[in-house]
């Protein structure tokens, strides 16, 4: 009789639990991270008997999670990639917004100032139109400045995003460590470990996920150890490290990420961080906000150096050559390295402007030999020259002069981070425009042959120049099928050089002064036709200073300078300055589309991965309340059993006391 009222004892206890439990899975269906739990039963050991062994009830063995530990990885991963992405294009879509909008981005007014100039080029004697041109170059200078302004506020945003992301893994961390300390400490217990505490874990190490990659290694005591990024241990047992944002090490406005271990030393993991939020933020500002950056100054570069040139082969509306219409720009001075030696120390300058990248290099100094890596691509850069003043480094664009260099020097290389916040309109005075030429060609009223000389151009330019002087006379020999250079007009004494011209194959071909014009430069110009022998065409200044006409109506440099905007100048001499700017808007726009559709497809999968964990692990009412009148069922039925064992005893207490 006790053999049956233990069995009817033991099923209500045990049917008793498995309600409690329903209950507590009721309870926490709205709770983030809760996994459902079921009691698992196991039957008593048999009673032996003469008849054979009758069972003796049920005992609870344990209560358990319905967790899939690969199911809880896969939405990690997932996690982790989604935030990557979503981060990503939330950032780039900033800057392409900006860019690529026709009245906050540059493309608009690059064009306004290329047409005011073309205005100077049709009127170059209006003072008026003269007026416009600066206003606009002001206008472009100042759209460069503002977004380069712009750019530095995004840089220091995301530096105090770092350091909040960075605070967040720390804190969530420091609760890894402590939910550990507790498991360790309940391990080998009768009761085992609460299965809400290791819910818990759980939940702080999804929460992690959605800063950085995690991956996670049981330990033997319970404990778990956590791993972010590709590899770098952040909680192991109840110890865990810290994460901090420095400076870099060359660059001061470039944050690095360093974890510490207890007391030890600080390394910098900043390459080893991927994935969520936090390497979301990293990719934005390696991928998008650095090359955008750089490419804003490469444009300013670009407009500054080859407008600068141009303007100064010309000549302004008081007779002056020209000088630079923006500020001469140089390249951003090398980041050194914080452990360089004291005293050493390198110098940029721009070599070929149609070279330069939007990368970023770094230059080592090995103790013997100089090196040059493409941060961006990882391949070396090649480098001529010996590195000395007289014959500097010359790579990707820039020249690199060594002042001091001791082994293991290294420094980071923006060669055009700085133009855009650099650049500015030195012309302020209309009439320092040099629209006109400063050197005029013109034939002599005594030629007899057919020979046309044209306007003519100056090329280049001598770093201290002057005007020209003395004229210079080009005369017709025509045995010899070439053009005898003289001194002055008349020409004096004799030749001082020459330039072949053939009228029968060379007509209508640029012909050089050989030499460059003593004071100027190169200058060239057409010859079409055919000069009689001894004819004579005369360059002189333009300025009227030695018989010239006074070039106030010329509109020859002008001209070039208008031409600047259509023509090949940038990215080895097969982008114009505004195609260069629209390839910055392009290579944004592309990957920010691209993250865009990474983030979508990362997080399908994510809802994928998450149903499929909530199909093993989420609670679901009408299966619990299924299973609760099932359990209320059973525990009638165990009720019952007392029942009749209650009343079986009690008949066998009547039959005894008859």
């Amino acid at each position: 009789m006790a053999s049956i009222i233990n069995t009817g004892i033991s099923a209500l206890n045990a049917f008793k639990r498995q309600m409690e439990t329903t209950g507590h899975n009721i309870a926490n269906v709205n709770t983030e991270g809760y996994s459902r739990q079921r009691v698992q039963f196991g039957t008593r050991p048999a009673e032996a008997t003469p008849q054979g062994f009758i069972g003796s009830g049920t005992d609870i063995t344990s209560i358990r999670r319905s967790y899939d530990d690969y199911l809880a990885g896969r939405v990690r991963s997932y996690t982790a990639s989604h935030e990557e992405y979503a981060i990503y294009e939330q950032r780039a879509n900033q800057i392409d917004n900006v860019i690529a909008d026709s009245s906050a981005g540059l493309d608009s007014m690059l064009q306004q100032f290329f047409a005011s100039v073309n205005d100077v080029a049709d009127d170059p004697s209006s003072i008026p139109t003269r007026s416009v041109m600066i206003n606009r170059a002001q206008q472009l200078t100042d759209r460069f400045n503002a977004l380069d302004n712009w750019f530095t506020d995004i840089r220091n945003q995301l530096n105090r995003d770092l350091e909040r992301e960075a605070n967040e893994i720390n804190s969530l961390a420091g609760s890894l460590a402590q939910v550990n300390a507790r498991v360790a400490g309940l391990n080998g217990n009768g009761g085992g470990i609460p299965n809400d505490i290791l819910d818990e874990r759980d939940r702080l190490v999804d929460d992690l996920s959605r800063y950085t990659a995690v991956s996670t290694v049981e330990q033997s005591d319970g404990a778990m150890n956590v791993f972010i990024g590709t590899g770098q241990a952040l909680v192991v047992g109840s110890a865990f490290s810290t994460l901090s944002v420095q400076q870099g090490s060359a660059a001061t406005d470039r944050r690095e990420l360093h974890i510490r271990q207890g007391s030890g030393p600080t390394i910098d993991v900043t390459a080893e961080m991927t994935g969520g939020s936090l390497g979301g933020l990293l990719r934005f500002r390696d991928e998008v906000l650095d090359e955008s950056h750089n490419a804003l100054g490469r444009v300013a570069v670009g407009v500054a150096e080859y407008f600068n040139a141009e303007h100064r082969t010309g000549m302004d509306f008081d007779g002056d050559l020209g000088g630079n219409f923006f500020t001469g720009l140089s390249p951003a001075p090398a980041a050194a390295d914080k452990n360089n030696a004291s005293g050493s120390a390198v110098t940029l300058g721009f070599a070929d402007v149609s070279a330069l990248t939007t990368h970023e290099y770094q230059l080592s100094y090995d103790g013997s030999a100089w090196s040059m890596l493409d941060l961006n691509t990882g391949a070396a850069v090649s480098l001529s020259g010996t590195g000395t003043a007289g014959d500097p480094f010359v790579g990707a664009g820039i020249s690199i002069t060594v002042v001091a260099a001791s082994a293991g020097d290294s420094y980071r290389l923006r060669p055009t981070r700085a133009a855009a916040a650099d650049i500015d309109v030195l012309v302020t005075n209309e009439r320092d425009i040099a629209a006109a030429e400063a050197v005029l060609a013109s034939a002599s009223t005594s030629n007899t042959g057919t020979g046309v000389i044209g306007a003519g151009a100056q090329v280049t330019r001598v770093a201290s120049p002057s005007r020209l002087t003395t004229p210079l006379t080009l005369q017709f020999n025509a045995p010899a099928n070439r053009f005898d250079i003289y001194s002055g007009s008349p020409p004096s004494g004799a030749a001082i050089g020459s330039v072949a011209y053939n009228p029968a194959t060379d007509t209508g071909t640029t012909l050089t002064v050989p030499g460059s014009i003593t004071g100027l430069g190169d200058y060239s110009f057409t010859m079409n036709g055919t000069p009689a022998d001894t004819d004579r065409f005369v360059l002189s200044d333009n300025s009227g200073a030695s018989g010239g006409s006074v070039g106030i109506g010329d509109n020859r440099n002008a001209r070039r300078l208008a031409n600047l905007q259509a023509a090949n100048l940038m990215i080895g001499g097969t982008a114009t300055l505004a195609n260069t700017y629209g390839s910055l808007v392009a290579d944004v726009g592309t990957k920010t589309h691209q993250a865009g559709n990474n983030a979508t497809i990362q997080e399908h999968l994510l809802g994928q991965a998450e149903s499929a964990k909530a199909e093993v692990s989420g609670v679901n009412l009408d299966e619990e309340a299924a299973d609760l009148v099932r359990f209320q069922q059973a525990y009638q039925a165990a009720a019952q059993v007392i029942n009749v064992a209650n009343s079986l005893f009690d008949s066998l207490l009547g039959a005894v006391r008859r």
